[in-house]
């Protein structure tokens, strides 16, 4: 049966194929040309004011080095906003984890609920940071954050430099 345009893997971004040494052999100009002049234009989004300490904190960290690698632009500003409220979350619920590990008997009180039956299941605590997490990785991977995003991104062998230093050494906290 034959695909559609939505068929098979997303295509990776001009800038992950320079990167990545474009081991696809596209054609170097038009990835050059990708990048200089995209489609849409590399910019922040306006941060959302509904944001919390944490995911602010986890906008102002990622943004800088996103616009200097070009992957973000202003229709970018819900994903990011997910992703952030992803890692506040996340952050938030394994703290009251610890908390609450730490100021019962039992230890792992705070990771198992036991019922009046005497079942035990994963605490409600639990299972709002593993959703986080998911949620977290989901969004972020669409940037590049998660391990097996980066997994295929890695250069296979070094090549002169593309982008200023302050570039390269940005992709490299990503990419390698």
């Amino acid at each position: 049966m034959a695909g559609n345009g939505n068929s098979g893997r997303p295509a990776k971004p001009a800038v992950v194929h320079l990167v990545s040494g474009n081991r696809s052999k596209k054609n170097a100009k038009e990835l050059l040309r990708e990048v200089t002049q995209p489609a849409i234009p590399v910019a922040a989004p306006d941060m959302p004011d509904w944001l919390d300490e944490d995911a602010v904190a986890e906008w102002n960290r990622v943004v800088p080095d996103l616009l200097k690698l070009g992957l973000i632009s202003v229709l970018d500003r819900q994903v990011l906003a997910q992703y952030c409220e992803a890692v506040s979350d996340y952050r938030r619920w394994t703290l009251l984890i610890q908390e609450k590990n730490a100021s019962l008997a039992t230890p792992g009180g705070g990771d198992v609920q036991t019922y009046r039956t005497g079942a035990k299941d994963i605490s409600i605590w639990r299972k709002l940071r593993n959703d986080a997490e998911r949620r977290a990785d989901a969004a972020g991977a669409k940037f590049g954050f998660s391990p097996m995003a980066r997994r295929t991104l890695k250069a296979p062998a070094p090549q002169g430099e593309l982008f200023p230093n302050e570039q390269k050494q940005i992709a490299d906290k990503y990419f390698s």
